[in-house]
């Protein structure tokens, strides 16, 4: 793995400095590197897809252990470093803008998402779930948490619901912010989603997620008022009748809400 004096080096070589935009911060502690591929559990038959690799602190070493590498690097200046340092299958492409519809077996994707993108990254995983098995993702650690909690906490919300629905998340182990160069401000955590569960065909998701996104824009007025105020219920009585319904108490703060709750509402509702 490169030492900071060489990825120092690197930059220097190629004119490149980190771009906060593009949220590059690069991994230079050897221990966490080593926590990241140990904790993936690759098998020789995975196809393993990379996300922004950088200066390919992780990617010989997956593509060691993985049938087949894909690596997508949006910034040219590191496509082109990458180019000329590793025989893998490079693509100089916006991951937002990557198309999975060529990809005949199921992935494990890998990357460090840059905070400013990774809810639409996130989303758009989430939208090709049907290809992909499992995703791992250093992150920011307040988004992770956000991520992974339950109800009654001070991080959940729409996206704790969205990513819980969709996948089985948890955060593996926590990164300190000294593991990268350059320095990122916040400390970041190594998160796992699992793709593979069964959703229930009968839910329906937009009325779900509509109901979910309405509660959470109010998140400090009580559920009833935040559902009256959606548009998906006629009028108070009616938000409070299918609450009464769902047997959730209309005085309840929405952060109080267990995803299972909101599935039950959206049905009854449906």
């Amino acid at each position: 793995m490169l030492k900071l004096n060489e990825v120092k080096a690197i930059l220097r070589e190629y004119n490149i400095r980190p771009s906060k935009r593009f949220g590059q911060n690069f991994l230079i502690d050897q221990n966490i590197k080593n926590k990241i591929i140990g904790s993936m559990q690759l098998e020789r038959k995975d196809i393993v897809l990379e996300i922004g690799p950088g200066l390919g602190a992780l990617t010989e070493d997956l593509s060691k252990r993985a049938r087949k590498l894909i690596a997508i690097e949006k910034d040219k200046r590191l496509y082109s470093f990458l180019l000329n340092k590793i025989d893998i299958g490079l693509i100089n492409e916006d991951i937002l803008k990557y198309e999975f519809k060529n990809i005949s077996s199921k992935l494990v994707v890998v990357g460090n998402l840059p905070y400013s993108i990774s809810s639409p990254i996130l989303k758009k995983l989430i939208d090709n779930r049907g290809r992909i098995k499992s995703l791992y993702a250093a992150v920011q650690a307040e988004f992770g948490e956000r991520i992974v909690a339950l109800s009654g906490t001070k991080d959940y919300g729409s996206l704790s619901c969205y990513a819980q629905f969709y996948g089985e998340p948890r955060i593996l182990f926590k990164i300190p912010k000294g593991a990268f160069f350059p320095v990122p401000e916040v400390d970041s955590c190594f998160l796992k989603i699992d793709f593979e569960k069964q959703l229930d065909s009968s839910i329906d998701q937009g009325l779900l997620f509509k109901i979910i996104r309405s509660s959470f824009e109010k998140r400090r007025k009580t559920i009833l008022n935040s559902l009256t105020s959606s548009g998906i219920f006629k009028s108070k009585e009616d938000a409070l009748l299918y609450l009464t319904k769902a047997h959730i108490s209309p005085a309840r703060r929405p952060e109080t809400i267990s995803l299972q709750e909101f599935i039950s509402l959206s049905r009854i509702i449906s």
